[in-house]
């Protein structure tokens, strides 16, 4: 994919945008682009912090920028190991070196970093690459105006549009009122589903509630698709649980979203354990390496001990898929790695059920149960904000790869 990082100039031009881009997702910019004698074209201060708001970190970024997208190439070893010198060098008590390539690196090069990283207590390393550049910049359109680039549109409507071929399905669908919740119903309506629309303001109150229990309970649904991303501690009533349980119990096929897990751990939503594929994994009681590697991300390195007591959920973080991790049919579509930032819990998979795909951290994405005729589906990612002002994007908004990872799930489904 074209992520138009070629148009940019001069690595003057991609300094600029890192610059921009480190503001606009909340860094404290403390130097503006240069090359010191450390080697730092910027200095950033990033602030780590969970929902409780006395645990918290604060890292000053080394920003090294890497223009490579002209010429094609990647960051590889050489480059890093004279970066991680001049680190090394010159590292502060709270300093990290943060690198940023509008290509790619190369797995050589994140070999040395992670060498480098077990023989240097204390050191701390992030990387971002044009997967991730995108990602975020898809969220800040005024800076693809102001340097002039466009990054590829997604049409998830079309991508979706195969979905006409099962006719109108009538499909319950439990919405938490976020934007990936509007943008599945819009693509059913599109497919020609007949669709009941239950948002969290009607199901909550008992009046409303009673106002659609006729045609909920008069309805034979061959879909019910649950969100939870914003309303997870107060939990779905009885009257609501009784019909997931009787529809599922039936053949319907149930797609979970979001933050159920999180609902059931606190015995929320308890009487849909049987149900739900996966349970919320704790951080604390998880194996360390796998547990630094999931709540750290793939593209942290060095000593992030303090996240083993952050929540069991990550918020607006960024992790990536390999396709070669899963298989048909549900990577049909979806020729190579991509990248989501976005809201999610930290899973295991229950006894019953099977992973079907994990991101690059281990953690489980999709997770499916079959019980005699009864399929149900657990898709762990949402939209929840609500410890930063930046708006997260639905993934159907933000990656084609996802509304092709959200078909083939569907059809999975509803086969």
């Amino acid at each position: 994919m074209d992520y138009g990082f070629k148009k940019l100039d001069d690595w003057k031009d991609f300094e600029r945008l890192c610059t921009d881009l480190l503001d606009a997702e909340g860094f404290l910019i403390e130097s503006e682009p240069y090359v010191d004698r450390t080697g730092a074209d910027i200095i950033a201060v990033e602030v780590y912090q969970s929902h409780d708001p006395k645990r918290q970190i604060r890292i000053r970024w080394r920003v090294q920028c890497k223009h490579y997208a002209g010429s094609g190439s990647n960051l590889g070893r050489k480059e890093v190991e004279e970066s991680l010198y001049n680190y090394g060098a010159n590292r502060g008590v709270d300093d990290g070196l943060f690198l940023i390539v509008d290509t790619d690196y190369t797995e050589t090069a994140k070999e040395t970093i992670d060498k480098y990283i077990h023989l240097n207590a204390g050191s701390k390393v992030t990387m971002w690459n044009q997967r991730q550049l995108a990602t975020r910049l898809e969220r800040h359109p005024h800076l693809l105006l102001r340097y002039g680039l466009a990054l590829p549109k997604v049409d998830y409507l079309s991508i979706l549009s195969s979905l006409t071929t099962f006719g109108s399905v009538r499909t319950l669908l439990i919405s938490d009122q976020s934007a990936m919740a509007h943008n599945i119903t819009s693509i059913l309506r599109s497919a020609g589903f007949d669709i009941t629309f239950l948002p969290f303001w009607t199901y909550s109150d008992p009046e409303r509630m009673k106002l659609n229990m006729d045609t909920i309970l008069s309805d034979e649904f061959r879909l019910i698709i649950c969100f939870l991303g914003d309303s997870f501690v107060i939990p779905f009533p009885l009257s609501l649980v009784e019909i997931i349980q009787r529809c599922y119990e039936k053949g319907t096929a149930l797609l979970m979203f979001p933050f159920l897990a999180w609902s059931m751990s606190r015995r929320v939503d308890l009487p849909l354990q049987d149900i739900v594929p996966v349970k919320l994994q704790n951080p604390i009681t998880a194996p360390f390496d796998l547990t630094l590697e999931r709540v750290a991300g793939a593209y942290r390195r060095g000593d992030f001990r303090w996240l083993l007591t952050f929540d069991s959920f990550a918020e607006d973080q960024y992790t990536e898929l390999d396709p070669t991790d899963s298989g048909s049919p549900f990577v049909d579509g979806i020729g190579a790695r991509f990248g989501l930032s976005h809201s999610f819990e930290y899973l295991t998979v229950n006894d019953d059920a099977k992973l079907i795909w994990a991101d690059t951290t281990g953690n489980p994405m999709v997770v499916v149960k079959e019980s005699g005729k009864s399929k149900s589906c657990y898709l762990n990612t949402c939209c929840h904000s609500c410890m930063t002002p930046i708006a997260i994007s639905s993934p159907l908004e933000a990656s084609p790869q996802f509304g092709y990872l959200l078909r083939n799930i569907l059809k999975w489904l509803l086969k």
